[in-house]
């Protein structure tokens, strides 16, 4: 049996299963990236169970950030400068896709489909990625470019401003127009430093997750109006080193804390409803990176050690994140994101 069918028998039995129930999860999975076993692993939203982990090799890299569109997934590959394109056999093109030399290749978004950005932290920019031919284009993109993110106007690069890691001053995002061949250009300051991940919330704004220095515990969160393209507000509190964010369709942005668990804002009242020594920490475990299904229910990437397998907390919707299953997936995972598996008659 092929890899794309084995990965499909295991996931899509228990998406089937509940057809009947008219399942709003049915065919869809979280995809985790696993940094240290250079893999990705595929969770049910379903059944809650773990399909096969998928070796990324080659390259051999250290992913620590993914992008999914439908069952297409792509992964940037870190010290290897290449991306990992996944598509369960749905998408023809190249696998691996050749990155500028000491690229550092970290955050990725998925424009169109057919166009990808990747940032290149070390070079000090970003590349345009065709992954339906391996095409690419590669842009000077301010300091330290860590994520990318789309809305509907707009892709916005998160620059850290880094230097030697720790912040040089504050981090900004630039902004580029689409679609068109023809695109305008700008900056948006940001009052924070050490931006690393944006989250596009349903709400219409952008929520910028700014680390600060390393030891500091100085953790914020930018609010970005994308359409006006200005900050808004700035919310302090998110501690040491605050990760990935994503937005809960009940209006606050989860952000994942190594330390802390789950850290939690009210988007609506734009306020911290849990902060530092009141996360969320299923199993005691830090987390990651966050992942969330149309039902509301949490997946929450735990690394652990980063000696052997992880799991994925899957928790109910927020305020009770009762927890409702663990599933272990690869060797420390750091990232995740909701995808889909095309079913099968």
């Amino acid at each position: 049996m092929s890899l794309r069918s084995m990965v499909l028998a295991v996931l899509v039995a228990g998406a089937c299963s509940d057809a009947l129930e008219q399942d709003t999860t049915t065919g869809l999975v979280i995809a985790v990236v696993n940094t240290g076993s250079n893999s990705l692993s595929f969770v049910s939203a379903t059944a809650f169970t773990s399909g096969l982990t998928t070796d990324l090799t080659p390259p051999t890299g250290t992913p620590t950030t993914l992008d999914a569109r439908g069952s297409l997934v792509i992964v940037p590959m870190g010290t290897t400068n290449a991306l990992r394109v996944y598509s369960f056999g749905t998408t023809t093109g190249p696998e691996i896709i050749a990155l500028p030399t000491n690229s550092g290749a970290t955050g990725v978004a998925i424009e169109d489909d057919s166009i990808a950005w990747v940032a290149n932290p070390n070079l000090n920019s970003v590349t345009r990625v065709n992954y339906l031919t391996g095409d690419t284009s590669t842009f000077g993109a301010g300091t330290y470019p860590q994520a990318v993110a789309v809305t509907d106007q707009y892709i916005f690069f998160v620059h850290g401003n880094l230097a030697a890691g720790q912040p040089a001053g504050p981090s900004s995002l630039r902004w580029l127009s689409r679609p068109g061949p023809v695109r305008a250009f700008g900056t948006v300051d940001l009052s924070c430093t050490n931006a690393r991940f944006a989250a596009l919330g349903s709400d219409g704004f952008l929520y910028v997750v700014c680390a600060g220095a390393v030891g500091a515990g100085d953790g914020k969160l930018a609010i970005v109006d994308p359409v006006g393209r200005r900050e808004v507000a700035l919310l302090n509190g998110l501690g040491e080193s605050p990760g990935p964010a994503v937005y809960h369709p009940s209006g606050r942005l989860l952000v994942a804390s190594a330390t802390e668990g789950i850290l939690e804002i009210n988007t609506l009242t734009r306020s911290v409803t849990r902060g530092p020594g009141d996360g969320i920490k299923p199993s005691g475990d830090g987390i990651a990176g966050l992942a969330v299904d149309p039902r509301g229910r949490v997946y929450a990437v735990a690394p652990g050690a980063c000696s052997s397998p992880g799991r994925v907390h899957v928790l109910s919707a927020p305020p009770d994140y009762r927890p409702l299953a663990a599933p272990t997936v690869g060797v420390c995972p750091a990232g995740a994101v909701l995808a889909a598996v095309p079913l099968i008659g």
